[in-house]
């Protein structure tokens, strides 16, 4: 969820929300610890109260992810769920602290506090990989596709680039892409590149005719065959392509050793592993932006169950 000035203002009620509780709770604290004989603890009016309303609050922001999952119950609108679920999160830290008295205390305690906090900064992690990551692959990845087809489209881009050299360079008996596409009667190959349109960018596919092969373009064939092809059907880092500007100086070498009539190939080869770079660049972002539930999701689990156990000891021996 963004939190920007666009959309700043449904989050303000949540903010103000938190922000007066959090004054209350500070206050009560300070009072309590000035005209106390003791330091304050979870043992006191103060206290307990807090620790409830703390407990409550942890109970709802698990909620959240059997409300994304029981979609059909209509719960309140998922956005006004996730903005609670971002400012009640963070509230939930001082009034720990407040109902324990900034103490850890035993184990159960000290694992409670260690879970709760770990669990409020992967939040927070996740929260800043949402406000930069989505923009960033917006304008940074024009090609993005969906993620879990990513190996798949790379695969049928290898294939299609096959084809397209094929056709340049003249078939050979073993390519079983050119058999493959006369056994599907199609008369025509696929090409996908990224263009830039003002500020503007987009994936526009063209369907080329295969030509009459072009001679002396056996170099097109054999840089296909060493550095294109696993390029595009792996994505590995290790590859010459992987880098932007020594991939457009080897496709430039390439240039001039091929005649003109091969370099509208050249250019959709090139075209093709600026795509694949840009998966890949998607799929590492993907990454990031989800990873942070790995550790959010499980930690959460286990910090509901623990707040119950640190609940039934502490009235047990209260």
């Amino acid at each position: 969820m963004l939190v920007d000035r666009r959309n700043l203002s449904p989050h303000i009620p949540w903010i103000v929300f938190s922000l007066a509780v959090l004054v209350f709770s500070t206050v009560w604290y300070v009072y309590v610890a000035l005209n106390a004989n003791e330091k304050p603890s979870g043992s006191t009016l103060m206290g307990f109260t807090l620790g409830v309303v703390a407990a409550l609050i942890m109970l709802f922001e698990f909620l959240l992810w059997p409300r994304k999952k029981l979609r059909s119950w209509r719960l309140g609108r998922a956005q006004t769920w996730m903005r609670a679920h971002i400012w009640l999160g963070l509230l939930v830290v001082p009034l720990v602290f407040f109902h324990s008295g900034f103490r850890f205390g035993g184990w159960l305690s000290s694992v409670l506090m260690v879970l709760m906090l770990v669990v409020v900064l992967s939040g927070i992690w996740g929260l800043i990989m949402q406000q930069y990551l989505p923009s960033r692959l917006l304008h940074e990845v024009p090609a993005e596709t969906i993620y879990s087809q990513i190996e798949h489209i790379s695969t049928l881009m290898a294939k299609e680039a096959r084809r397209l050299v094929s056709a340049t360079c003249g078939r050979l008996d073993t390519d079983p892409e050119m058999l493959e596409m006369e056994s599907d009667g199609k008369d025509h190959i696929t090409v996908g590149a990224v263009r830039t349109v003002g500020s503007v960018q987009g994936k526009v596919l063209q369907a080329v005719a295969p030509s009459k092969p072009v001679p002396n373009t056996e170099p097109l064939r054999a840089f296909f065959e060493k550095t294109v092809r696993p390029f595009l059907e792996r994505g590995d880092p290790e590859s010459p392509l992987w880098a932007p500007n020594r991939a457009a100086t080897m496709f430039e070498s390439l240039r001039t050793r091929l005649p003109t009539e091969a370099h509208a190939t050249v250019e959709a080869l090139e075209s093709f592993c600026d795509q694949r770079r840009q998966f890949e660049q998607q799929a590492r972002w993907h990454f990031w932006l989800h990873s942070w539930l790995c550790i959010h999701l499980p930690l959460s689990a286990a910090l509901i169950v623990f707040m119950f156990l640190h609940i039934f000891v502490a009235v047990k021996y209260w």
